[in-house]
């Protein structure tokens, strides 16, 4: 897979097909988990695909990034009604009100102090409310001289290191899931496969499951809040 995009619109054909179909999965599911929610945060929400996915199925999404540009193009290309778009740099800012969905996809990898991120998704969650959190699997990144092929990847981090974070800022882990289908058919473990269209896809061979996540080219965590008795 190429690694040399900030972020991965899925209904651009300029992309590899089965990247497409992996990053579209994720947000279906992410609507999926939280569909009960009635404001919900897209945190690093690019061009907007993905906000603009969630709002069909919850009553406001605020999507949040950094990049002007990325966010005139979401206004304009993926704009409803029950979506707010803002600029939001999230190495200098804190986010602020209180949200009882928050979808973080790839996102803490690409930032220059993670930890102090996730302590402020931590405070911006509602009590009784989901964090969707995505991580890459770091057996999968490249180096090259001791540098990460991927230019946007700040920090790499393993499945322990990513666990012991999440439970030093006071979230639960709910459940844990991962892309395993694509990740075989990438591999060519599956040489047989029928290709549809991108969101049947996304829906089937792209959706997370609970299979060989030790192979998943990312981790899906489904985060609360730790209830303290």
């Amino acid at each position: 897979m190429d690694v040399n995009f900030e972020y991965i619109d899925p209904f651009d054909e300029k992309y590899d097909y089965l990247m497409r179909v992996e990053h579209l999965g994720r947000y279906f599911f992410a609507r999926d988990i939280l569909k009960k929610s009635k404001l919900v945060l897209d945190v690093a929400c690019a061009n907007g695909y993905g906000s603009y996915i969630l709002a069909k199925g919850i009553d406001k999404v605020y999507g949040m990034d950094y990049n002007y540009s990325y966010l005139e193009i979401a206004k304009e290309k993926y704009s409803a009604d029950n979506i707010i778009y803002k600029q939001m740099d999230f190495n200098s800012e804190k986010i602020s009100g209180k949200y009882d969905g928050i979808v973080c996809l790839e996102t803490l990898e690409h930032l220059k102090d993670p930890e102090r991120f996730l302590q402020n998704l931590y405070d911006v969650l509602d009590v009784n409310g989901i964090l969707v959190l995505s991580i890459p699997n770091s057996i999968y990144e490249e180096f090259d001289n001791g540098k990460n092929k991927d230019s946007y990847h700040l920090h790499v981090f393993t499945y322990d290191y990513i666990v012991d974070l999440i439970k030093k800022i006071g979230f639960s882990i709910e459940d844990i899931y991962g892309q395993s289908y694509i990740n075989k058919i990438v591999n060519k473990e599956i040489l047989k496969y029928e290709l549809t269209n991108i969101e049947n896809d996304a829906m089937t061979i792209g959706y997370p499951n609970k299979d060989d996540l030790n192979k998943t080219y990312s981790y899906i965590f489904i985060l609360k809040k730790e209830i303290i008795k």
